[in-house]
């Protein structure tokens, strides 16, 4: 059986982390409802924060929700894309209008934003 669980190894876990990345961010994609901002590392594999903020979605299931799409969508990202192999810190903030999205709908926008984030990756 495969394991399916988003280790810590793969979370943005403390303030310090998250800090960095609003302080200096490699690169910057948004649509109409994420933002992301990242950073290069040197980490074995991508790491995640999300912040879905309670001005943005009032509710806290509806919250919560978002927060599970991403961190699935993320976990199972498309490994032939090319995503799975960047290594950066990554952190993701919902904006206004998201709550009526559909859980699907919601991992596709994200999905999308991560494939510019591929694009963006410098060539070493």
């Amino acid at each position: 059986m495969v394991d399916q669980r988003f280790p810590k190894s793969c979370r943005l876990l403390d303030s310090l982390s998250f800090e960095r990345v609003f302080k200096s961010p490699d690169f910057r994609v948004s649509n109409k409802y994420f933002l992301i901002l990242g950073c290069w590392t040197q980490h074995d594999s991508a790491r995640l924060g999300v912040i879905v903020a309670k001005k943005n979605i009032s509710q806290a299931t509806q919250r919560n929700r978002i927060k599970r799409q991403l961190r699935e969508a993320f976990r199972t990202r498309n490994e032939a894309s090319g995503i799975a192999d960047f290594n950066a810190d990554i952190v993701v903030m919902a904006r206004k209008g998201l709550q009526p999205l559909k859980n699907g709908d919601c991992r596709a926008h994200f999905h999308e934003l991560l494939a510019e984030i591929v694009k963006k990756k410098p060539s070493i």
